[in-house]
């Protein structure tokens, strides 16, 4: 008997302990709840509202487990944000927006719909803090963030304060075949007229953000007037995935802290 208790209390001293959930909130929009992780740290400097890449389904439960995409850049970092000082919002997407066990409705991210979302986030955190408020997006959450910048302008409670795009979607040019926040901001870079920055590594091979398409768009954007606030990256760790994701360059993998650091200075700048 004494074996079998011995043994009993070994077993459960090995066993995993269970990770504590992140807080959760539904934000109300358009008729539907969007549910979003939502962390809080004691003394807020502003938010930033962080968009995966990918489809951008994240499948979060009501206990607050990120059952896709947990592995997206902005998605395993969003902890980071929260311990520079800001509120740090992590959206899934719409019920309506979901197909299936898995799927997503087709370019919703350049809808009217889905900036409507945004612009419920957005409003949902200025009741928290005050400026700024900046969307952060990487990889098609660059799509997302330019979409909610461009359908909001001149709703200045709803409208992010700021952008931030990473291995971002840029190419510029009307004959280009992907959405891209060109695109979105139907070729006029002022409907993107918010302090933006724009992030991305050197070495990052996915063909739709790679480090080609900067120049070109850093000379569109800057039509505008305004100018873009820019961080490059190099090194990190060796690619443990395809180029286009997660643990790539095209991912930051192994520069979480250095590119959560420029971000969050980017965002306390503002």
């Amino acid at each position: 008997m004494r074996c079998l208790i011995f043994a009993l209390g070994l077993l459960a001293a090995l066993a995993p302990v269970p990770v504590a959930a992140d807080p959760v909130v539904e934000i109300e929009s358009r008729g539907q709840k969007v549910r979003a992780v939502l962390l809080k740290p004691a003394n807020p400097k502003g938010a930033v509202i962080l968009f995966a890449g990918g489809d951008g389904r994240l499948d979060i439960t009501p206990g607050g487990e990120i059952t896709k995409l947990r592995f997206n850049q902005l998605v395993r970092t969003r902890a980071l944000y929260e311990h520079s000082g800001y509120v740090t919002l992590v959206p899934d997407i719409a019920p309506n927006f979901k197909v299936g066990a898995s799927g997503v409705v087709d370019l919703y991210r350049a809808s009217r719909a889905f900036a409507q979302d945004v612009g419920a986030m957005v409003k949902y955190l200025r009741g928290i803090v005050s400026r700024p408020i900046v969307a952060v997006g990487t990889s098609r959450g660059s799509l997302s963030v330019a979409n909610a910048v461009a359908k909001l302008k001149g709703d200045g409670n709803q409208r992010p304060d700021a952008a931030v795009l990473t291995s971002a979607f840029l190419k510029v040019g009307a004959q280009v075949q992907d959405l891209t926040v060109f695109k979105i901001a139907n070729g006029n870079a002022r409907a993107l007229d918010v302090p933006t920055m724009l992030v991305w590594h050197v070495a990052d091979t996915c063909p739709h953000t790679s480090a080609a398409t900067v120049p070109p768009f850093r000379a569109w954007y800057q039509t505008s007037g305004r100018k873009l606030a820019e961080k490059s990256f190099s090194g990190g760790l060796p690619p443990k995935s395809e180029p286009c994701e997660a643990f790539a360059p095209h991912g930051f993998y192994g520069l979480d802290p250095e590119v959560a650091g420029a971000i969050a200075g980017f965002v306390g700048g503002l």
